[in-house]
């Protein structure tokens, strides 16, 4: 019998670091171009993604992921910090 439990709390960690690789990813992709000159629009669409990629992160209680979290959002607060 297969470990469920194991595989799948692994599983889900495993999906929530890709997701903290994508925020990086798509914070750049969406914002790099537009060198500081961001509309209300730009705003409302960061803020929505970071709440929602935060808010995925916090139902987990890995440790790991929480500190994996907050060293992303160090990186992206320095590359883009009119969005804190």
């Amino acid at each position: 019998m297969i470990n469920i439990n194991g595989n799948y709390d692994e599983l889900i960690e495993n999906n929530l670091k890709d997701e903290l690789s994508w925020l990086e990813e798509e914070f750049s992709i969406l914002f790099k171009s537009k060198e500081k000159k961001y509309t209300k629009k730009d705003f409302q669409c960061g803020s929505m993604i970071l709440h929602n990629v935060i808010d995925h992160i916090k139902t987990n209680k890995s440790e790991e992921l929480l500190n994996l979290l907050a060293i992303t959002l160090i990186k992206i607060e320095h590359s883009y910090p009119d969005f804190f």
